[in-house]
């Protein structure tokens, strides 16, 4: 077997070429590949005997030539032989080949630094190679080693469905490789969103079925850090599709809280939270905040589960705890209950676009920001400081419930929640007639202006203390009148937090 290599990422290539060494006859390789093979005392020949150059151009240039890619694309028929024999090229039977750290170099920001690692020939022999997978065994990162070695020591060949898997991970590579260039490039030069959109999901997981059982379902990464495809599960039964949006609901929520918070999500919009001074309380306020919504919910801490806390939730039928960390006594607790998906998940915030799918395109926009520049008092009464605490957070709830959305909140704990409403009025009606008894004393966020003075006049009667709200209605003038006559304090953020 005769293979050529070229490797930036050098990881396990002296293990992996000592294990197969039977199997090979001849190594060739580029300059920097051959030194490292020779002092690991791994003979091999510099490519430049077959192309009759050295590295050209500071490097640019090490494999561009006939002498290698006819080597790696020969059909290995009486014509290829032919014609490889009449100018003297060899042919490859394996390509060990992985690129220049374009994405790394991208980090610094140096544009010399990103063009420079723009890599051409190594991607030129990784597609060459998976095109001609049928005679070339392409290994394009050191992940594919283990894979091949196996299939060697075990069979004494690579059959046709590792080749088949091998080139097509090269593809996917491949295709990676210029969707970051390009992704990066253009954010560099022109400082912005690129014109074209190029998305590479990834570590696909097949779920049983999507919102329904007759859909299919598929979940696929967009990065190594963020979100729940990257959270861990630590027990339970496999995440479907609907455990997964609302997962992602209560995780984006609880991450815009510096509190200890809990949130309690039932079909992607809150039913219940609570920032308190322990972990126990505010779960134990958020599940009673609407306890018969609370059935088969998720939930998302921004504390490493304590062992009260867990004793709480034994007693109670979650379908998904999500948390950054965990006590080993209290997950052990919660691990008996066996149907329970409990998930392990960075609470740093996604910084990237938020993507939508609609049908024949996507939606492409910022993450919502709950965050305001000034508050702005509109009426002639303040709220007290604890009145102001609570607006703040019932502002970063209504950030994260479904529109129209009005949230009651009292203590810093959601009193009632009305969402996903056509009419404000009715949201707000909705979210009175949830909290019940508990609505006295509470006060309200709204997530875009109220545009009538009924929603005024709707707190008056059911003992509503404060409002906060985006402002901008062109009847401001009337609520800002009404909240006036009711001594109520009228706050204005000035901006919308529409969640759609």
């Amino acid at each position: 077997m005769r293979v050529l290599i070229s490797v930036y990422d050098k990881t396990g290539l002296v293990d992996f070429l000592s294990s197969i060494g039977n199997y090979i006859d001849e190594i060739y390789g580029t300059e920097g590949t051959v030194k490292f093979l020779k002092d690991n005392n791994i003979s091999a020949n510099n490519s430049s005997q077959l192309t009759g150059f050295d590295d050209l151009l500071g490097g640019r240039v090490k494999t561009l030539h006939p002498a290698i890619f006819s080597g790696v694309l020969s059909k290995r028929d009486g014509e290829s032989n032919e014609q490889l024999s009449k100018y003297g090229y060899k042919d490859f039977d394996m390509v060990i080949c992985n690129l220049y750290p374009f994405v790394e170099a991208s980090k610094s920001g140096d544009l010399q630094a990103m063009i420079e690692n723009i890599d051409i020939g190594g991607l030129s022999l990784i597609r060459a190679a998976a095109k001609n997978y049928k005679n070339v065994a392409v290994l394009s990162h050191p992940d594919d080693y283990s894979m091949v070695k196996n299939a060697l020591l075990k069979n004494r060949e690579i059959d046709m469905k590792i080749r088949e898997l091998l080139g097509l991970r090269a593809f996917s590579r491949s295709a990676n490789y210029d969707i970051e260039i390009y992704n990066r490039l253009y954010r560099k030069l022109n400082g912005c969103q690129p014109e074209e959109l190029f998305i590479h999901g990834y570590e696909r997981s097949d779920l049983r079925y999507g919102e329904n059982p007759d859909q299919e379902a598929y979940m696929f990464k967009l990065n190594e850090k963020y979100g729940i495809p990257n959270g861990i599960q630590l027990n339970g039964k496999e995440l479907s599709y609907n455990n997964i949006l609302d997962a992602n609901a209560a995780l984006e929520t609880v991450q815009d809280f510096d509190d200890i918070t809990s949130i309690i999500v039932k079909h992607r919009t809150p039913s219940g939270i609570s920032s308190a001074d322990t972990l126990k309380e505010a779960f134990i306020n958020s599940y009673n905040a609407d306890p018969e919504s609370a059935y088969g919910f998720v939930v998302a801490l921004n504390r490493k589960l304590d062992m009260d806390t867990a004793r709480e939730m034994q007693k109670k039928f979650i379908e998904v705890l999500i948390a950054p960390e965990y006590d080993r006594d209290a997950l052990n607790l919660l691990k008996k209950k066996k149907n329970m998906r409990i998930l392990k998940c960075s609470m740093e915030k996604d910084p990237e676009k938020a993507i939508s799918s609609v049908s024949g395109g996507v939606l492409v926009q910022s993450r919502l920001d709950y965050r305001y520049g000034k508050l702005e008092l509109k009426s002639g009464t303040e709220a007290g400081k604890e009145k102001l605490k609570d607006l703040e957070f019932a502002w970063k709830v209504v950030a994260h419930t479904k529109s129209n959305a009005m949230v009651l909140a009292k203590n810093r704990t959601t009193v009632g929640i009305g969402a996903g409403q056509t009419s404000r009025i009715e949201a707000l009606k909705i979210a009175i007639e949830r909290g019940g008894t508990n609505v006295k004393g509470s006060v309200l966020a709204s997530d875009a202006y109220l545009p009538f003075d009924d929603s005024v006049i709707e707190c008056y009667k059911n003992g509503i203390d404060a409002i906060i709200q985006p402002g901008g209605s062109i009847r401001d003038e009337d609520v800002i009148k009404r909240c006036n006559e009711y001594k109520i304090p009228l706050y204005f953020t000035g901006k919308r937090v529409f969640l759609h």
